[in-house]
């Protein structure tokens, strides 16, 4: 079971329960408090319930959580959570959070208080991988979300969409909230990384793409559509890019189509529907 009472530090990604986990005692409280707020520095926290808390002589409701030697709290305002006006700031709780400290009340030894910010941690974070976040790079990611198809995840403080299929070479196995792991970027795109595990595991059906030649028409499965360009697969990992100069019917994700393979570059195929 995890212990929501400690603190790892890393820039990795939201979430990423890297490193030795660390425990904040009552004496260090302070010092802690005031260094980490100076430095801005990334933590990742547990959070796990709601409570209307007075603050300032303001009563509001936060997101609350426990390191022990205090109580932390995360404004649901959106310059605070990140999360926008339009979302639910409660999914938060679904799985560790980023954030910095924004202001501490340790005026009542008693009962302690951090103020987070998560935004500012988001914005830390994309700020120090933007460089690593980049076509065919190896990063690390968390997922935090499940949606029909596949995953929401957070690499490098970027929202990244890793597809169902690209957890894994086999289908049957599946990614969990909190889950961390490596992954390629596939390619990024208006609405962030697409990202893959699977990339970066053994590839058991390498063998039939090289068996593949240009001019081959072959059978091929829609996986997703970007920038108005279909990527399908042949086999699971055997990936090609289609363009379809003759329109006949609207395409899906999960259609299979003919294809004539005209090439290949360095990442997949290329070819035309027919």
């Amino acid at each position: 079971m995890e212990n929501s009472q400690v603190v790892y530090m890393n820039t990795l990604a939201e979430g990423a329960l890297i490193g030795n986990p660390e425990e904040i005692t009552s004496k260090q409280l302070p010092a802690v408090a005031r260094t980490w707020k100076k430095s801005a520095a990334v933590a990742h926290y547990r959070l796990f319930g709601t409570e209307f808390v007075s603050l300032r002589g303001e009563r509001k409701k936060f997101l609350i959580g426990d390191i022990g030697s205090a109580k932390i709290i995360l404004p649901m305002d959106e310059e605070y959570s990140g999360v926008a006006a339009a979302d639910n700031p409660e999914r938060l709780l679904n799985y560790w959070i980023s954030a910095v400290i924004d202001d501490f009340d340790l005026e009542d030894e008693a009962d302690p208080v951090l103020i987070l910010n998560r935004k500012k941690a988001i914005e830390r974070l994309k700020e120090i991988n933007a460089r690593r976040v980049v076509e065919g790079a190896r990063v690390y990611g968390v997922i935090q979300a499940e949606i029909r198809g596949g995953y929401i995840m957070n690499v490098g403080g970027f929202q990244a969409l890793m597809p169902r299929s690209f957890y894994d070479w086999d289908t049957g196995l599946v990614g969990h909230i909190g889950e961390g792991f490596n992954v390629q970027v596939v390619s990024i795109g208006d609405n962030g990384p697409l990202v893959s595990r699977r990339d970066l595991l053994p590839n058991p059906f390498h063998a039939v793409g090289d068996r593949i030649q240009r001019g081959a028409r072959v059978r091929a499965r829609i996986t997703h559509v970007y920038n108005g360009l279909f990527k399908a697969e042949i086999r699971p990992g055997v990936r090609i890019s289609i363009s379809t100069p003759r329109m006949y019917r609207l395409l899906h994700v999960g259609d299979e189509v003919m294809v004539e393979v005209k090439g290949k570059n360095r990442r997949e195929f290329y070819g035309v529907v027919i």
